[in-house]
C-alpha cells in the first residue's frame, strides 16, 4: 500500500482556516446568546452560484432572528 504524504498549508490557506473557525465560533455564540435573550432563529442554507474563483457553488448561510410577538409589518412606500 501506498504511503500519502500531505502538503504542508500555505501561510494563506492557514490564515483563511483560523479566520473561518473563529467566524464559526462567534456565529455559534452569537446564536445561543440571541436564543438565551428569547429570538426566535432561523438559519436557511443557499449558495452563491456565480463566483469567478471556484467552478462549484459556494454555500451560504441566510439567517432570520425574531422576537416572538414583536412582528413588525413592512411599511408599503408608493415609488
Amino acid at each position: 500500500m501506498a504511503e500519502i504524504y500531505l502538503f504542508p498549508k500555505t501561510a494563506e490557506e492557514q490564515e483563511a482556516e483560523r479566520k473561518l473557525t473563529e467566524a464559526v465560533h462567534a456565529f455559534n455564540a452569537a446564536i445561543k446568546h440571541a436564543a438565551q435573550c428569547g429570538f426566535e432563529v432561523e438559519l436557511r442554507p443557499g449558495t452563491w452560484s456565480f463566483t469567478s474563483y471556484t467552478r462549484t457553488p459556494v454555500p451560504y448561510v441566510d439567517l432570520t432572528a425574531r422576537l416572538p410577538g414583536r412582528h413588525v409589518q413592512p411599511e408599503l412606500v408608493e415609488i
